[in-house]
């Protein structure tokens, strides 16, 4: 059984960048997003890490795609900063647990990575609703 002693943060590798693709979500630029998103998939290492930190962004580009947040963890409507905070800190908790397995870990570090991100950026506009009024 491998131990996870010293590795509190595994890095899915130095190759992958969302940098790019975080600016590309959090402004709503789906379109770059993609591109973002097909050109870390095309360089991103075989590790399970790795693998669990790309299946991440594809769940925050989908996420950021949805029009209806009903069924959204991270809704774009209730994000404030406390929020934003909270969320971070719990994925930061999650991505150092020894329990988690590495994709598990690696999905998590995604994820606070993208909070960090939005900590300093602010939340994500609202989307925009669709054309039909009710």
């Amino acid at each position: 059984m491998k131990s996870n002693a010293g590795a509190e943060k595994p890095q899915p590798s130095p190759e992958i960048d969302s940098n790019k693709f975080f600016q590309a979500i959090i402004e709503r630029r789906i379109s770059d997003a993609e591109k973002e998103l097909d050109g870390i998939r095309t360089n991103v290492p075989g590790t399970d890490a790795a693998k669990g930190y790309l299946k991440a962004l594809e769940g925050l580009l989908l996420t950021s795609k949805s029009t209806d947040d009903k069924y959204l963890y991270l809704s774009k409507g209730e994000m404030t900063a406390t929020k934003i905070k909270a969320l971070r800190k719990e994925f930061a908790q999650q991505n150092t647990n020894a329990l988690h397995s590495d994709y598990d870990r690696g999905y998590f570090q995604a994820l606070e990575s993208y909070m960090r991100r939005l900590e300093r950026e602010g939340p994500p506009p609202e989307a925009p609703t669709s054309q039909s009024s009710k």
